[in-house]
């Protein structure tokens, strides 16, 4: 049985999931800056070992879901699903009647159906245009 821990997840646990994953390596310096910005996050754990995490950054207005990651042994059980249900659970939670919010993320390229099963539309659409982003590199 996998746990659900909110708010625990740490530096070691995203190192940990990212080089699982293999996605590129962050100091602890930014790792440490992100999880100071998140707002809610999820690590996953199969006993003891982290397995799977998810962060949320935003300001109630807007939300960015971050770095949903499941290690490659765990994947299509279920878990990536429940990780991003449960930041749509805590985005509602926040909201007052008559308020509403967007939540917003960068699909993996690949992995675009797998939210929009969840909800997301793609970009463009009638409402938005394109999405984009910058890398900035200090040298």
């Amino acid at each position: 049985m996998f746990i659900y821990e909110e708010n625990t997840l740490n530096i070691e646990d995203i190192k940990k999931i990212r080089e699982g994953v293999q996605w590129r390596m962050l100091t602890d310096h930014q790792l440490q800056q992100a999880l100071d910005m998140t707002v809610y996050s999820i690590v996953v754990k199969d006993h003891e070992h982290s397995i799977a995490m998810g962060r949320l950054i935003g300001d109630g207005i807007y939300y960015l879901i971050c770095d949903v990651a499941v290690l490659p042994d765990y994947q299509h059980q279920g878990i990536g699903t429940k990780i991003i249900q449960c930041m749509i659970q805590y985005v509602q939670s926040h909201l007052q009647k008559e308020e509403r919010c967007s939540l917003q993320l960068i699909a993996a390229k690949g992995k675009e159906s797998f939210y929009e099963n969840l909800g997301f539309s793609l970009l463009p659409n009638d409402l938005s245009g394109h999405g984009m982003q910058m890398f900035i590199k200090k040298k």
